[in-house]
């Protein structure tokens, strides 16, 4: 599973670079209810945890609501708050008691020109995401680990929908998450186990006769070059004196 998850969001960000003009260090936009589950699910640290998952250098952004929406929710998320106060905020934007919801969309509203993944765990955001800024790569996580919403205006070019294949991660890539898998059969079976094309061989050396030399006929000689005709003796010592 973690090598599926690797090969898909590494095949979604090449879209974005792509499509979208995403360059890495990404630019992560975090809400608080993602801080939240990150530190509730033991994962590490946010920016850690993001970093890993995306492959590349990223730097963490939050807005002025979500840090007043944590400052609000009181000692249940007095961590998450105080994790976010460290985060750079992004510029502009509604100012509070405006939602934490609405600042993210106007952070990323007009084509998200400055190249935003959004890192959240409001299914109401990631709908609305996903319907008006197509364009924005969506993030969440989820029980093993944080993964990403598929392109939601790729689908005429197949990048949401394709299949997964052995292209998908670099030799680099499959190194780092420890394992190589192999893919094998017109339908994508994989296995980890690598198969090795046998080598022709010989045919086994006790399961073959031995060849039997035939004895030489003892029949008359042929002009095709026969046995020679074997001489009869002559009895007595040959002409006798008269």
């Amino acid at each position: 599973m973690r090598v599926k998850r690797a090969r898909k969001v590494r095949k979604y960000l090449r879209y974005y670079r792509t499509c979208h003009g995403f360059r890495a260090p990404y630019k992560v936009l975090v809400d608080g209810n993602f801080i939240h589950a990150v530190m509730s699910m033991k994962l590490g640290d946010a920016k850690d945890v993001v970093v890993k998952y995306l492959g590349a250098p990223s730097k963490l952004f939050t807005t002025r609501c979500v840090k007043e929406e944590l400052r609000l929710m009181g000692k249940d998320l007095k961590e998450a708050s105080f994790y976010a106060r460290k985060l750079e905020e992004v510029k502009d934007g509604p100012d509070p008691p405006a939602p934490a919801l609405d600042s993210i969309v106007a952070a990323v509203d007009g084509g998200n020109s400055e190249r935003f993944i959004v890192c959240t765990q409001d299914d109401k955001l990631r709908k609305r995401l996903l319907a008006d800024s197509p364009m924005t790569p969506v993030v969440f996580c989820h029980t093993s680990g944080l993964q990403m919403e598929p392109p939601a205006d790729a689908e005429g070019s197949g990048v949401a929908s394709q299949r997964e294949h052995g292209a998908g991660l670099t030799e680099e890539e499959r190194n780092a998450l420890g394992q190589e898998e192999v893919v094998r059969g017109a339908r994508g079976v994989r296995t980890n186990v690598r198969y090795k094309k046998p080598k022709a061989r010989g045919p086994n050396p006790l399961s073959v006769k031995k060849k039997i030399a035939k004895a030489p006929s003892r029949g008359s000689g042929t002009d095709g070059g026969g046995a020679a005709k074997k001489k009869r003796k002559r009895r007595g010592g040959g002409d006798k004196a008269s």
